[in-house]
């Protein structure tokens, strides 16, 4: 299909992908300004009434659950040749495949998207609809002013609870759907998409597609150290027998948050491996992450060197660092429970000039990580002999005290590292709120100044 100009008042401005039975559209409503993504029914199906209804049920269905889980349906339409369109939110940060493609996710990262998405899930289900095709590339994500939102969509195979018990066409994807939805005739009910959550959750933590069922091979297996009680839960529910699986979306999701907040749960390997996964971002990856650049400033961190203001996605988190670092972002947050502090997912960047490497201590990188800590009740405000267990350097650190008109805490200075640069970590507690931030900077060269120059830029959206 060539690219249309116009879906009613929604001007086109590119093709976002296409399926066996629809073409999704980004455009842009000018009366609001504001972009869209539009769902057009594929030329081919376009007198197909089976398929013409289940296009526009979608749509009804979105939007009666009208949820900020779900996918949202602000309009919908007629092409002149008959074609229906709806017009829906536009994820800005595409899917959750996307994400697994990037590399095996952060425990703490995988299970917030796991629970968010089982919330979406369960809104389908208490509004008397199985979804049928859950998958993460069925998953969007889209920015928000909290961070980032997750939005179940594609509801192209959904069926309503009352009339999946009686006969039902196979439907759903192969690794994802349960073994009853592939017999022909069979009936289904809210457990089959327990299964599509429990593979989806296979997929988040291993990073690897999950097997068809039968699965008799657990995701500790590729990710060990699993807490038992995960392992456990996921394989219940893709069990080949759904009697033996949790009996809906909620008690799923239920569980999985009961998991993530244990406090005993230990979220990955070591720190300084916490980015080793992520892998480096593509070109474009790259620059659309630069975009948040709120742009250069006129301080030096020594001459030459131009700092610039970066952002995490909430814009909690300010910091200036040298231009010539801001070659790869990763901004979505992280987790201080990989330190052994409290908290589930907080506010978080790392801007370097290779992230993949950020903890390889031999490769010769310059950046800064920057994660949120909340203070932990009784024990007061966090230190760096609290925070640091390890550190990519050898020897014994110089320790320094930092204080200004915004924080005050303590550097450690680590000089001998294996890659011939500087390592530098830090804890300094707000004078306003009761928050630590924690940084770490590592520079390939040691220039004196840059640090300084860090510390004294760094501020929290006021």
């Amino acid at each position: 299909m060539a690219q249309p100009e116009r879906f009613g008042r929604y001007r086109v401005l590119r093709r976002l992908g296409s399926g066996s039975f629809a073409t999704v559209w980004l455009g842009h409503d000018d009366l609001l300004d504001t972009p869209v993504a539009i769902k057009v029914l594929a030329e081919n199906w376009a007198h197909q009434l089976d398929i013409h209804h289940r296009f526009v049920e979608e749509a009804r269905i979105l939007r009666h659950a009208d949820s900020e889980w779900l996918v949202r349906v602000h309009d919908i339409g007629t092409l002149p040749d008959e074609r229906p369109y709806f017009v829906m939110t536009y994820a800005d940060r595409g899917s959750v495949a996307d994400r697994i493609a990037a590399g095996t996710l952060p425990m703490d990262e995988a299970l917030r998207l796991l629970t968010e998405i089982g919330q979406g899930v369960t809104v389908l289900h208490r509004h008397g609809t199985i979804h049928r095709d859950i998958k993460p590339s069925n998953v969007l994500l889209q920015s928000s002013p909290v961070g980032e939102r997750v939005l179940v969509a594609d509801l192209g195979f959904a069926k309503s609870i009352d009339e999946a018990s009686g006969f039902t066409a196979a439907a759903g994807t192969p690794g994802y759907m349960s073994p009853e939805q592939s017999v022909i005739g069979g009936d289904i009910d809210v457990r089959a998409d327990v299964y599509s959550l429990g593979a989806v959750a296979y997929e988040l933590l291993t990073g690897k597609r999950p097997p068809r069922p039968p699965v008799l091979v657990p995701p500790s297996r590729s990710r060990p150290g699993l807490p038992p009680a995960l392992d456990e839960l996921i394989m219940s529910a893709m069990a080949q027998n759904r009697a033996e699986r949790p009996p809906d979306a909620a008690t799923f999701t239920s569980r999985i948050r009961e998991i993530r907040m244990a406090p005993d749960l230990k979220l990955a390997e070591p720190w300084w491996h916490r980015y080793r996964a992520i892998g480096a971002r593509s070109a474009l990856a790259a620059a659309t992450a630069l975009a948040v650049l709120a742009g250069a400033s006129a301080a030096a961190a020594s001459p030459g060197v131009e700092l610039v203001d970066v952002y995490d996605s909430t814009a909690e988190i300010q910091m200036l660092i040298p231009l010539p670092w801001a070659r790869e972002m990763q901004v979505n947050g992280w987790s201080p429970r990989e330190l052994g502090m409290p908290g589930g997912h907080e506010p978080g960047l790392l801007v370097a000039t290779d992230v993949a490497a950020w903890g390889d201590p031999e490769a010769d990188v310059s950046g800064v990580f920057a994660g949120l800590v909340k203070q932990d009740g009784d024990r007061g405000l966090a230190g760096l002999d609290r925070l640091v267990g390890s550190a990519l350097c050898p020897g014994h650190p110089q320790r320094l005290r930092f204080g200004n008109g915004r924080w005050e805490g303590e550097v450690w200075q680590w000089q001998d590292c294996p890659s011939g640069g500087v390592f530098t970590t830090a804890a300094l507690n707000h004078r306003a709120y009761d928050r630590t931030l924690y940084l770490e900077i590592r520079q390939s060269g040691h220039q004196p100044t840059v640090v300084d120059e860090i510390l004294a830029g760094a501020r929290l959206t006021e």
